[in-house]
């Protein structure tokens, strides 16, 4: 008789590639429109790069500071290209990944295979996450104009990096899991963008309404307690820019120019002689991405699952 064991082959993974993750990575990789997206967005970036280096050899090459200010501005136009990509263009690949399926009615071919919910997430995402990576380091050579030119540093495309990349997997996680919840793809778009914007527009706004608001308040109000206020209010507020990766970055950057520290920075507060350490902005963007993003892969894969039982 033989014994009542599942078969090792049964017993699948959902990080293992799968069918179904061969054919995602084929539709995103193979399709004219990511051969046009690549092309179009390689062009708009690598044309604008090269019209900003030729504007500073064209200028003055000995003029002191000339070549390395022309250098930041390249750098700093490369990071918010790559970071409105991963805000505004990575949530489009993954916001109909679920409900398109149930749109298109192959979601009953998804239940009828051996496919587990957490290998149908993980599809979606890898093919999503892939063609994102590789724009990404497609435009990763043009920092090398900015190196070239001067005035950039290699921590700072560190900092960069680590909020690029962490920004590129939570925004696609959060465009597959509104996925799941909606019932269409417009209303999973619409959702999805509302609160990509209210992440990456939104916090740096309300952040710096709310930093006037509480200057002019506590300008108006002399001494005793109010200073030590306002630093405990900087401090908060600092924390809640480093949501946002467009003000994670600049915090980072300045705070970097200021102290020379990479990893943390250290505000002080008025009249007491205390001090408080804290991670860089850009280390605590990272973090909470990545909490964030094993959170929403979790809740996908559960909303899935309820899905296939329902």
């Amino acid at each position: 008789m033989r014994p009542f064991l599942p078969k090792l082959s049964s017993l699948q993974s959902p990080f293992r590639v799968s069918p179904i993750t061969s054919k995602e990575l084929a539709g995103h990789m193979r399709s004219a429109r990511a051969y046009t997206v690549l092309t179009v967005y390689l062009a708009i970036v690598s044309g604008l790069a090269v019209s900003l280096y030729m504007v500073s050899s064209l200028g003055s090459p000995r003029a002191v500071g000339g070549s390395s200010a022309v250098g930041t501005v390249v750098f700093y136009f490369l990071v918010g290209m790559q970071v409105l990509l991963v805000s505004f263009v990575t949530p489009a690949f993954t916001v109909g990944a679920i409900s398109s399926e149930r749109e298109n009615k192959t979601l009953d071919v998804l239940r009828m295979t051996l496919l587990t919910p957490a290998q149908i997430v993980w599809a979606k995402l890898i093919s999503a996450l892939g063609f994102t990576l590789l724009l990404l380091f497609a435009t990763l050579p043009l920092f090398s104009l900015a190196f070239l030119l001067g005035g950039v540093e290699p921590f700072e495309l560190i900092i960069a990096l680590c909020v690029v990349f962490a920004s590129a997997l939570m925004y696609t996680l959060l465009g597959l899991y509104v996925s799941s919840r909606s019932r269409t793809t417009a209303g999973a778009t619409t959702a999805t963008y509302a609160i990509v914007l209210g992440i990456v527009l939104g916090i740096p706004l309300a952040a710096l309404i709310g930093s006037s608001t509480v200057s002019i308040a506590l300008s108006s109000t002399g001494g005793g307690p109010w200073p030590l206020l306002a630093d405990l209010f900087d401090v908060v507020l600092t924390v809640a820019i480093s949501l946002s990766p467009i003000s994670a970055i600049v915090a980072s950057q300045r705070f970097f120019g200021l102290t020379g520290d990479l990893w943390t920075f250290t505000p002080s507060f008025s009249g007491v002689g205390t001090w408080l350490t804290l991670p860089s902005p850009f280390l605590i963007l990272t973090g909470v991405y990545l909490v964030a993003s094993v959170i929403l892969y979790v809740l996908a894969v559960r909303r899935v699952a309820n899905i296939e039982q329902g």
